[in-house]
This record gives structure tokens, sequence and C-alpha cells, in this order.
């Protein structure tokens, strides 16, 4: 299971002696990070592959959390935790957080889950601004 990296402190691909750095230079934990990650940015709807009519792939930000003007905990908790579960190697979400700033409108996440062949926990966090 090979992606191309993704720095986050950067916010772009990683290149290193002019040459694209693939996950696999990580361990089988940052791979998974990367692909929750991945997917918790992208909206329902957003991939342009997926069926326009009942897309698959992605959260369902604006057609479920979004939809009232602030959202509950249990209903956050459900979507991502549903979303987390769907990365093919994740099979178990330890803990959820979530921090929703009225003001500026972002949503910050943070997740810790277990993946189906490590023992080492996966942890990340990904910032929404609607």
């Amino acid at each position: 299971m090979t992606d191309i990296f993704f720095n986050e402190t950067l916010n772009d691909i990683e290149l290193r002696d002019n040459d694209l750095y693939f996950t696999s230079d990580h361990s089988r934990s940052e791979v998974l990070r990367q692909r929750v990650t991945a997917y918790l940015k992208t909206f329902l709807g957003e991939w342009f592959l997926d069926s326009k009519d009942s897309p698959t792939v992605g959260v369902p930000y604006f057609q479920s959390l979004f939809a009232d003007k602030i959202p509950t905990l249990e209903l956050a908790d459900t979507i991502f935790r549903n979303a987390i579960l769907s990365v093919e190697g994740i099979v178990a979400v330890e803990t959820l957080e979530f921090d929703f700033e009225r003001t500026t409108r972002e949503m910050r996440v943070r997740f810790v889950c277990n993946s189906s062949t490590s023992d080492e926990l996966i942890a990340g966090e990904i910032g929404v601004v609607v």
C-alpha cells in the first residue's frame, strides 16, 4: 500500500531530490493516518469519479453535519466514526474529539484509531471551515 507522501506542515506533497516521496518510506500507521485524514477532508460528492446521483466517497458535511446551524455532538461523532471506519485497514476508533469555533466557523477533529495489522495507534487531526 503506497501513496504519495503529504507533508502536513507544508500542506503539499513532498519532494526529495526532485523526486516524489512515498508513504512506503514510512510506517504502515503513517500510511493509514494519511488515508484517514484525506478521507475526512473529502466532502461527499466532491470526488469527480463518484456517482453524481448517489455519491459514496467522502464525509456528508453539507448533507448531514452542517444541515443545521449548530451540529450536535452525537451527530458529529456518528458521522466521523463511520467515515474513519470506512477506510480500509481501520478496525476501531478509540477516541474522537471536536472543537467548533463559531466565529471562524472552523471545526477541528482529533482522532485515534486502531489498524487491522498493527498494535500501534493511529492519531491525527483535521480542520474544516464551513
